[in-house]
């Protein structure tokens, strides 16, 4: 076998290698783009925790009211998307809320609670840090996730674009995977972005550099629709 049949061997599996990589990591399940959906994106609402929105607290040396622990309000990855979406449609309604209850007590959370939050256009997921594997009940969260899902979007219409934990948590961010690859859901992967967290004891949450990466991954899939 020649040594350029080698080389060039050699440089093909590195490519493979590399493009099999990146969308392991940034995304599971890159679905098709719903064609019938580019430009009718009027309505985006983002759930999550308190990656999404934290409320003060001293106790712990956070000062903010957004996304813990980017270093002010345009550096949390829900006001990175908003700017985004706004470059390319101003009229779009976003929408964003904390769920943390959800995460912690999935089968007593009232999901009438999200009744303002419902029929949106595209739909982020963004849940996982605080769901407690060892739990009772965890081996329903995942129903329960899906009847999240389906309580906020009845008719099914919406883009759904499912993201997985920001921390280490197993088998948590494995069986969102498994149930987004089920449901045949757009998934992007972020808990390889573990590192990029605070330092400043703020419960390993992530830096501003980490909630780019977080926007980024989520911006290059949902970007198609606009």
């Amino acid at each position: 076998m020649s040594k350029y049949f080698i080389g060039i061997s050699l440089i093909c599996l590195l490519v493979i290698s590399i493009g099999c990589s990146k969308q392991e990591n940034e995304l599971i399940y890159p679905k098709p783009i719903e064609r019938l959906q580019i430009g009718k994106i009027k309505t985006v609402v983002i759930l999550g925790n308190s990656i999404v929105r934290s409320s003060p607290s001293p106790g712990i040396g956070w000062y903010g009211d957004w996304g813990m622990a980017a270093s002010k309000i345009d550096s949390d990855f829900v006001h990175i998307l908003i700017r985004n979406i706004q470059v390319k449609d101003k009229n779009t309604l976003i929408k964003f809320k904390n769920i943390a209850n959800f995460e912690t007590d999935f089968m007593q959370f009232p999901l009438s609670s999200l009744d303002s939050l419902r029929n949106a256009d595209f739909i982020i997921i963004k849940i996982a840090e605080n769901v407690e594997a060892g739990g009772v009940n965890y081996q329903k969260f995942i129903t329960q996730y899906d009847e999240l899902i389906r309580y906020l979007d009845p008719s099914n219409k919406a883009v759904k674009l499912v993201v997985d934990g920001f921390w280490k948590r197993e088998p948590v961010n494995t069986d969102i995977r498994n149930y987004a690859l089920g449901k045949k859901y757009p998934l992007i992967s972020i808990t390889d972005l573990s590192s990029l967290s605070s330092n400043k004891g703020l419960a390993g949450h992530p830096t501003d550099q980490g909630m780019r990466e977080i926007a980024n991954r989520i911006w290059n899939y949902m970007s198609n629709y606009f």
